[in-house]
């Protein structure tokens, strides 16, 4: 039988039921998009490329916003006590296993504008180095180990490799730094297939690839900057103007003779027709040898959220006082405060911020000994996606930086 009353008691049971299913469906497919986006290479920059084509990049923002503030505190919460995350072990005899590298004859120049008080080159590699916080260092911190790629038997490596942790309240921000030789490795600057975004050079030459003829000496890639809707920073390579450059803006300036200079643009302006290239990023992370007085956890201007809760994926690039080292960071669950942190400490005297957020940073090795068909093998990191193609046969719509050996 029923009836009026039947049929009351019947409502509240089928909207818990759609509720319960709706809810169920929710949670599966949250779950499925997370999971995406942290393991189908490309899928997460195309959601939030089409979400925000769709409803406007400040929703695109408030749910980034929201998303990596809910992650901070839950691996607070998580990982609060548990010991500092790291990327690989660290031998006890490491830093005693480099061998010493004597002091170059040549050292790239700086210029006509560089700074006649500085020091002497030192060899290379760097010393160790102290972390920033005694109370989240893990054992390693600050102990450069050698990095195969690059290298030649019975020679000081190109390449080596530390870790640090730089946040004193989170021991699961874990920064990875690779120091480089720039008197034996060369690093060049590749526009993407589409970004930056320039109505002045043409798509035709725009290939995203490191060039054929630089594959035997290949290293290594990295990633370059942000997109040009994130600041409109400028960005030239041989003559071709991408975006012109920003006063504000903190450049990596790659010079024709091999000089490598980081700085605010008006402190290099005067030398841009001595430059083969260069990228902007927002403002120096560290210059002079000084943190940006402007850096703190709710600066929002290097990525951060509306909030100041955002701590994200970022990366960095540096150089030493001597213009003879190279830095690149690869920072995890970091602040742009805590990165610039992290590249003092390693021993940048000028550092500025590269690209943030899961999917962009990256620093790719290539086999070695180099075969005749060049492959990524690996990743500085763990937990970042890449193909073996990558920037040597499958282009790259966002610009990037490569590092190759100098011929001797």
């Amino acid at each position: 039988m029923t009836g009026p009353e039947t049929d009351k008691k019947k409502k509240p049971r089928r909207w818990r039921r759609r509720a319960a299913i709706g809810l169920g469906v929710t949670l599966v497919a949250g779950g499925a998009t997370w999971w995406a986006i942290h393991n189908v290479p490309g899928f997460g920059p195309a959601l939030a490329d089409g979400v925000r084509a769709v409803l406007g990049p400040s929703v695109v923002a408030w749910i980034e916003d929201t998303a990596y503030g809910l992650a901070d505190r839950v691996n607070v919460w998580r990982h609060g006590d548990e010991a500092p995350t790291t990327f690989w072990e660290t031998p006890a005899s490491a830093s005693a296993a480099l061998p010493a590298a004597p002091a170059p004859e040549v050292v790239p120049a700086k210029v006509d504008v560089a700074d006649a008080s500085a020091p002497e080159a030192p060899s290379f590699p760097p010393p160790r180095f102290e972390a920033p916080f005694a109370n989240v260092a893990a054992a390693g911190d600050g102990t450069w180990l050698v990095m195969q790629e690059g290298s030649r038997e019975g020679e000081p490596p190109v390449l080596v490799k530390a870790v640090v942790h730089p946040d004193p309240k989170r021991g699961f921000a874990a920064v990875a730094v690779v120091a480089m030789d720039l008197t034996r490795i060369a690093i060049r600057l590749v526009a993407g297939t589409t970004e930056p975004v320039s109505q002045n050079v043409p798509l035709s030459e725009r290939p995203g690839l490191v060039p054929a003829t630089e594959h035997p000496a290949l290293i290594a890639a990295f990633n370059g900057g942000f997109k040009a809707l994130h600041g409109q920073y400028g960005m030239m390579i041989e003559g071709k103007t991408f975006l012109p450059p920003r006063d504000i803006a903190c450049t990596v300036g790659l010079y024709r003779d091999g000089a490598i200079r980081i700085g605010t643009w008006p402190a290099l302006a005067s030398t841009e027709p001595q430059m083969a290239a260069y990228r902007q990023t927002p403002a120096c992370l560290v210059e002079g040898g000084e943190l940006n007085t402007k850096l703190t956890e709710y600066n929002k201007n290097w990525g951060a959220t509306v909030s100041g809760e955002t701590v994200i994926r970022r990366s960095a690039i540096g150089i030493d006082a001597a213009g003879r080292t190279l830095f690149y960071a690869l920072g995890e669950a970091v602040t742009a405060q805590s990165l610039a942190r992290a590249m003092k400490a390693a021993g940048a005297r000028d550092a500025a911020q590269l690209d943030v957020n899961y999917a962009y940073p990256r620093f790719l090795l290539f086999e070695h000994p180099p075969a005749a068909e060049r492959r990524v093998a690996s990743s500085l990191v763990p937990h970042v996606d890449y193909r073996t193609h990558d920037y040597v046969k499958d282009p790259s719509p966002r610009d990037f930086f490569y590092v190759t050996r100098r011929a001797q």
